[in-house]
């Protein structure tokens, strides 16, 4: 049998990571990526994620792409401090320095573009809009008028967002309003425009919260700060942000260190709904397509978890497409991708149950951070920990917040 067929539908750090994955394995498909970007740098890629050793840095590693990541990876930026809108703190230090190790930063565009080199010229099919998948064929039809057959294909994967077209062939279901809002900006050379900024973040992150809204700075690679703000509304006054001057009107009260911020950064602005797919989400298996990422398990990105787990699929769906492709047997494929879903599904139910209860602890819970600073903590611990562990944390975290709340 020759070998497998791959199409993968997207090419963000998901869709590139997979395709990289299978290129290294020892029974290499042929792989398209079909991405609807006209070219790599249509637009802006977002601001900074953090890797994480047991699924984003494993990634890495199999994809032979650590050393290249070290290179531009941010140790110092795993900083992270959470106030309110008075700055004062509940969770981390401004001092404190994280050292070789942990969950290293790196800028959204600066992977994905360290992905996109490690592919083979060609590999990736630029403006090709996706606009639906055949129901009985799992033909590919694209916006611009090419229709590829989805028999050319042993495995059509959805690599593709939130609102996958791949999903809709699968079972249709659509994600769900988060009930918050983001908007994003950015101070450009932070270090000489607005050094006191950079000092308050400690070349780090910055989450600060209150009366169900946010404003959350971060260092990035080229000197940047990345800003943003977060709000708690509902679905139908959608983006209604569009300049840092309509941002400030929303932060009478704040201190005036973290207004200056906003002050600081360009008067453009993006927004965003913040959109989930529902926590648990599952769909009947069909042979010969899948999805992975946020086409398979869309969260708040609250608890950092997104990319983390997007790579988590990319390795574990290679491994099921490289056994498969030894027998060399469309039977077995099937099957492994089967048993791929199954275990996609168990750990994306418990990122993004963790995701959403930290999302909500701070902007839809009231008397926030004060009032629930123990729940946003727990449920990163809950994740992380090993469940024999969960009780104790429970109670160090209670009585830890009891008594700073007592002195502060």
């Amino acid at each position: 049998m020759p070998p497998f067929n791959i199409a993968i539908i997207g090419a963000g750090p998901a869709g590139c990571m997979l395709a990289r994955l299978l290129l290294q394995s020892p029974t290499p498909p042929t792989i398209t990526i079909f991405e609807s970007e006209p070219t790599p740098d249509y637009r802006s890629q977002g601001g900074t994620l953090d890797l994480h050793p047991k699924n984003g840095l494993k990634a890495m590693k199999a994809a032979g792409l650590y050393e290249e990541f070290l290179k531009y990876a941010r140790y110092e930026s795993a900083v992270l401090r959470i106030c309110d809108k008075n700055m004062k703190t509940y969770f981390g230090a401004p001092e404190s320095r994280s050292k070789r190790g942990g969950n290293p930063e790196i800028d959204r565009a600066q992977l994905r573009q360290l992905l996109m080199e490690s592919l083979p010229k060609g590999t990736v099919r630029w403006g090709m809009k996706l606009v639906s998948v055949g129901e009985k064929d799992h033909a590919l039809n694209f916006e611009n008028g090419d229709v590829v057959k989805g028999e050319d294909f042993d495995l059509i994967v959805g690599a593709d967002g939130a609102w996958s077209r791949v999903r809709e062939v699968i079972d249709g279901t659509k994600p769900l309003y988060s009930g918050i809002t983001r908007y994003w900006t950015t101070i450009p050379k932070a270090e000489t425009e607005a050094p006191e900024v950079v000092e308050l973040i400690n070349r780090g992150n910055l989450f600060t919260y209150s009366d169900g809204k946010g404003i959350i700075a971060q260092q990035m690679f080229d000197g940047c700060v990345d800003v943003s703000i977060g709000l708690a509304q509902d679905e139908l006054k959608g983006v209604e942000i569009t300049s840092t001057d309509e941002m400030l009107k929303k932060f009478g009260g704040w201190d005036e260190r973290l207004v200056g911020i906003v002050k600081k950064a360009e008067s453009k602005v993006i927004g965003k709904s913040m959109y989930m797919l529902p926590v648990g989400y599952t769909w009947k298996h069909r042979d010969g397509v899948t999805v992975i990422g946020d086409a398979a398990h869309l969260m708040t990105p609250f608890g950092g978890e997104g990319v983390n787990l997007a790579f988590g699929d990319c390795v574990k769906l290679s491994e099921a497409i490289s056994k498969a492709a030894k027998i060399g047997s469309q039977d077995e494929l099937n099957r492994n991708v089967r048993v791929f879903e199954e275990d996609m599904w168990r750990r994306a139910e418990a990122a993004a149950r963790m995701s959403t209860t930290m999302g909500e602890a701070m902007f839809l819970t009231p008397g926030a951070p004060r009032a629930s600073i123990e729940r946003w903590l727990l449920g990163k611990l809950k994740h992380e920990l090993a469940a024999v562990l969960y009780p104790l944390a429970v109670a160090v975290v209670y009585t830890g917040y009891f008594a700073y709340k007592l002195l502060y």
